[in-house]
């Protein structure tokens, strides 16, 4: 341990090193339970391979009339897995995947995790001419998509690699990933670009898969859960839907576009079909005109949360978390369960995270507030991105060292660009943007809300 703290002001020119050793835990950062065991050298494939190898005849997804188990899930992203690594997917390459809404597209996007590549997602309704700019900038090698929308990217760039030809049954024995790191990617996200040029968001393997036991280790997502699936996965909250479901071992309900895009239709089908986990923007939940009995965890994020959604929805026998966490921190950084009558807040840090706030004057270096003061939110932990897809200056400028460090996984921070004030009894309030910027994107009309704190919206795919 080092003797000297380091001190609140830190010059961010400096070249020099983080120390070795770290200090104890400075009591203006607020942390959340430290859970080592989280942090594994692991792959989002490994994950889905060990629940089909636990429990190989539980349904994994069902949509419509159509039904997979976790075995048969996994058996046909390892087929598809191998066309694309006998067609040269390799670790290291980020691949596109656009297709609907169904279970293609969750087997294509597994396949393309079994190949130890990353994938690049697009939401269904996303224009060739921006899927071209982003296959660009990522210098991806081909797209996974499917036999409709082929012939819209038929530019000649790149590969297109359809579902219905991936799916067919190949050689044996199969071809599997190799010389795969937890460090390698595991997805890119692209932001909207509002502000200028779309940038890339660069997720690891290691930071996915610690989010999803993390968050889980909260959220207490079960085998026996039936989870509704209805966020586009150009969006990050689906990892909370998808991942966390196979993890856990529970059944994800696909819904068919007309119903996710109807908020009247929706909860009844919710009803209907048994659904007991619901991750949704608060929006959504606004616009349900009736309770949905079977849910027994309501996972809300996105958005600010109206303690009026609160009230009408928390019961006793149903949890009501909200968590919070731009893209650049792995979908998610802290959580709190929510109350009828209780303020809402963005609770406090997932297990490993942590959570500080810096005054926004930075140009003369880092200098960490006080709690109760107000300043930018910065987030650490294993969560925090590698930076963002070939834009070295702009990574520099929002992924820093932390000179706080308590340890190894907090090496790390990230500026969010959120202003936010950590209270006396560790809640944190998130109070709008540094930059006093609003960002609006509606995809369908009814989903119109601002980004907020979190600055996402929801996409249906």
């Amino acid at each position: 341990m080092i003797t000297t703290p380091p001190s609140d002001n830190v010059d961010i020119s400096s070249s020099a090193l983080l120390p070795t050793t770290y200090p104890e835990t400075h009591p203006d950062i607020l942390l959340g339970p430290v859970r080592p065991e989280l942090i594994r050298a692991e792959l989002l494939a490994d994950l889905l391979e060990a629940t089909a190898a636990r429990i190989p005849d539980k349904t994994a997804l069902i949509f419509g009339a159509q039904q997979l188990s976790y075995r048969e899930l996994n058996a046909r992203a390892d087929c598809a897995a191998s066309a694309l690594i006998e067609g040269g997917v390799r670790p290291g390459h980020i691949v596109g995947l656009w297709l609907p809404r169904g279970i293609d597209l969750l087997v294509m996007q597994a396949a393309i995790a079994k190949t130890g590549a990353a994938w690049l997602p697009f939401d269904a309704d996303t224009p060739p001419e921006r899927i071209a700019v982003c296959l660009d900038d990522a210098k991806a090698p081909g797209i996974v998509s499917c036999a409709s929308f082929a012939p819209r990217l038929a530019d000649g760039a790149r590969p297109v690699w359809t579902a219905e030809t991936l799916s067919a049954p190949g050689k044996t024995p199969l071809h599997t990933r190799q010389n795969v790191s937890p460090s390698d990617l595991a997805y890119v996200i692209y932001t909207s670009g509002s502000t200028g040029k779309p940038k890339g968001i660069e997720i690891s393997q290691a930071s996915i898969c610690h989010f999803l036991r993390s968050e889980n280790a909260l959220l207490g997502i079960q085998e026996s859960d039936r989870v509704y699936q209805g966020f586009s996965v150009a969006f990050d909250m689906s990892f909370e839907e998808i991942w966390i479901s196979y993890l856990a071992g529970a059944t994800l309900w696909i819904a068919p576009k007309e119903v996710a895009s109807d908020p009247e239709a929706l909860p009844r089908a919710l009803q209907d079909n048994g659904i007991t986990v619901l991750h949704a923007v608060p929006t959504l939940l606004a616009l349900f005109n009736q309770d949905v009995t079977s849910l027994r965890l309501i996972n809300l994020g996105g958005e600010m949360c109206p303690q009026s959604l609160v009230a009408r929805w928390a019961r006793p026998g149903r949890q009501v978390f909200n968590t919070y966490g731009p893209t650049e921190a792995t979908v998610s950084a802290s959580l709190a369960e929510l109350h009828a009558g209780v303020p809402v807040t963005i609770g406090g840090p997932l297990p490993n995270y942590g959570l500080l706030v810096i005054a926004p004057d930075v140009e003369g270096g880092l200098r960490l507030l006080p709690r109760g003061e107000v300043g930018e939110l910065c987030i650490t932990g294993p969560g925090v991105a590698a930076g963002y897809l070939g834009r070295p200056d702009l990574s520099l400028d929002k992924f820093l060292a932390n000179p706080w460090a308590s340890s190894a996984a907090q090496a790390r921070l990230y500026r969010t660009g959120d202003l936010a004030r950590i209270d006396p009894d560790g809640c944190v309030q998130c109070l709008g943007r540094t930059d006093d910027q609003v960002k609006i994107r509606a995809s369908p009309a009814w989903a119109l809300s601002p980004w907020c704190c979190a600055r996402r919206t929801a996409l249906i795919s």
